[in-house]
């Protein structure tokens, strides 16, 4: 009788518990180092991502100024004047009805939202400024380069602009409401379109102090076009005075904040072009364009609304009071808000 040759020891039938929870400690351990340099890095590449449409946007208002005698960018349609195809979208009875008109006009061309609403009593400035760039470039809405990444609500919003995802759906049954698939994660200030202050006979657009979203509009004679007619000459300092800016913090933190919080960090256009962010309390604090004498800032209150959008306030108050910085720069498109002590241009 033969035998084989005897084993030298038994096969190992798996792993040890010990070696097993030494294994997971390690993968553990190294989930814990590269979580938040992953997360760090996506961070980045969204904020990249965000100053990159800034600038986009920034070499867009250079090239509408060249093309039209160095106008900043803004509705030009004015009272009583016949300018679109659309019977519904001419004759406007002021202003705020014509800007209102002209944006409808480019949506309706310029989207599959041929049928979308007419309506004359909202200012479209605010959210919709970038709309004329949009007609200007003959690109098509909504825009990609309107949304931050981080602003899923108007990412969603964008896919289908007809149908606006929302809690409180009655909120968009106005036109205007309507117009939300169409907006913009960034806002232009205001003296970009309307008077830097007030004058001997007229008023500028100013904050409404009861509520963050509203605005008091501007008055002056009839027939006299106080909205538009910006120009981009006209600005003092444009590598301190901002253009745009995110309406909300979305990148730093784990909350979103309103901009005008001191902490807000923002993403921001200049007027020369070049895009960054910023801290908000970092910048000047602004003034009154109503009442450019005084030393105090525009003060309002950031009220969340009920469309769904907006964070809470940092307090969790129905509202917090907050400084306009650059949206209410001291004496507008003559003033700067980084990089210098206010410069009071505003006098009368």
């Amino acid at each position: 009788m033969s035998y084989g040759t005897p084993r030298s020891g038994k096969r190992r039938a798996g792993f040890t518990l010990i070696e097993l929870l030494v294994v997971i400690a390690i993968v553990a351990l190294l989930v814990s180092i590269l979580l938040p340099a992953i997360t760090k890095s996506r961070t980045a590449a969204r904020v990249s991502k965000c100053l990159s449409n800034m600038k986009q946007f920034g070499v867009a208002h250079a090239s509408y100024a060249v093309d039209f005698q160095n106008l900043l960018a803004s509705y030009t349609w004015r009272p009583g004047k016949n300018y679109s195809q659309w019977n519904d979208l001419n004759n406007a009875g002021d202003e705020v009805g014509a800007a209102a008109h002209q944006a409808v006009d480019t949506i309706r061309r310029k989207s599959s939202y041929t049928d979308f609403p007419e309506f004359t009593d909202k200012y479209v400035h605010r959210h919709y400024t970038h709309l004329v760039l949009n007609s200007y470039l003959s690109n098509t809405l909504p825009d990609p380069l309107a949304a931050c990444p981080e602003d899923r609500i108007l990412l969603g919003w964008q896919e289908n602009p007809r149908n606006l995802a929302n809690p409180q759906p009655n909120n968009y049954s106005t036109a205007y409401g309507k117009m939300w698939g169409f907006s913009a994660s960034y806002q232009i200030v205001p003296a970009t379109w309307s008077p830097d202050t007030r004058g001997a006979d007229y008023s500028t657009v100013t904050q409404y102090t009861e509520d963050h979203n509203l605005f008091f509009a501007a008055a002056g004679p009839p027939g006299v076009s106080l909205l538009g007619n910006r120009r981009m000459n006209e600005v003092t300092l444009p590598s301190s005075k901002v253009h745009m800016f995110d309406y909300f913090s979305r990148h730093e933190g784990k909350r979103h904040l309103y901009f005008a919080y001191p902490e807000a960090v923002v993403p921001m256009l200049f007027f020369d072009g070049s895009s960054r962010s910023n801290r908000t309390g970092d910048a000047n604090k602004g003034f009154r364009p109503n009442n450019p004498s005084s030393s105090l800032p525009t003060y309002f209150k950031y009220r969340p609304s009920i469309l769904g959008f907006e964070p809470p306030t940092k307090s969790g108050a129905a509202y917090d009071t907050v400084t306009g910085y650059y949206r209410w720069t001291r004496g507008g498109l003559k003033g700067l808000d980084y990089g210098g002590s206010e410069i009071n241009t505003g006098q009368n």
